[in-house]
């Protein structure tokens, strides 16, 4: 998927999970209740050691969902990024601004979104040929710099990533500030209900999450 086309998804879908467990099925219940709850963009996140091995499990698992689009981040390199753009992802998020990652990814169509915490890493990625960022972490920068990059910047899309609360207040603050979608992690999953096996109850905070954030 090229990066026109993602950021024209992330008009319509404006939170985006970003999500990681070593067991290949947690992942897949994970997805398939953020799917139920309205979510249709996901990312996977690279850790540990078998990062690979469990998104080439869980990938073929949803091609019945032609309209959900499956990414990874965390990566940090071209090869890598190869190696999971070969077995399915549909966009690369990095936690920071990987000018390699960047020509790899703008050469081949393929969307790419970096980590940025300054006005001159996002500068840096429109020059690389991004037109989307990952404010990174959002917690910490705060949605004033979302603000101030659009008015500098505003031909760079935007999505914040890290400590965002799915409340109407904790989603507004972004928004307003003219972000085009949020990375949510932790906030957004109850490790609880993952740990034992609540995924009804996970889709539904995942769709008061995804309904709240559509009203805005």
């Amino acid at each position: 998927m090229d990066i026109t086309q993602f950021i024209k998804q992330t008009e319509s879908h404006k939170i985006v999970p970003v999500f990681f467990h070593q067991d290949a099925n947690v992942v897949i219940n994970t997805i398939e209740a953020s799917y139920k709850g309205g979510v249709r963009i996901f990312e996977f996140v690279n850790r540990g050691h078998n990062g690979l091995e469990t998104f080439k499990v869980l990938k073929p698992h949803f091609k019945k969902y032609e309209d959900l689009i499956i990414g990874v981040g965390t990566i940090y390199d071209s090869k890598t990024a190869t190696q999971f753009v070969e077995a399915g992802a549909q966009f690369i998020v990095s936690p920071g601004l990987v000018p390699e990652l960047a020509n790899y990814c703008v050469q081949n169509n393929i969307a790419y979104i970096p980590g940025i915490a300054t006005i001159t890493e996002a500068t840096t990625a429109m020059h690389l040929g991004c037109e989307m960022i990952k404010i990174f972490p959002a917690n910490v920068i705060g949605s004033a710099f979302a603000k101030a990059v659009k008015s500098v910047l505003p031909q760079l899309a935007i999505m914040p990533t890290g400590g965002i609360n799915p409340t109407k207040d904790g989603l507004s603050e972004w928004f307003k500030a003219g972000v085009n979608c949020v990375g949510m992690g932790s906030q957004l999953f109850d490790k609880l209900k993952i740990k034992n096996g609540d995924f009804n109850g996970l889709e539904q905070d995942i769709k008061i999450a995804v309904q709240t954030a559509s009203a805005l």
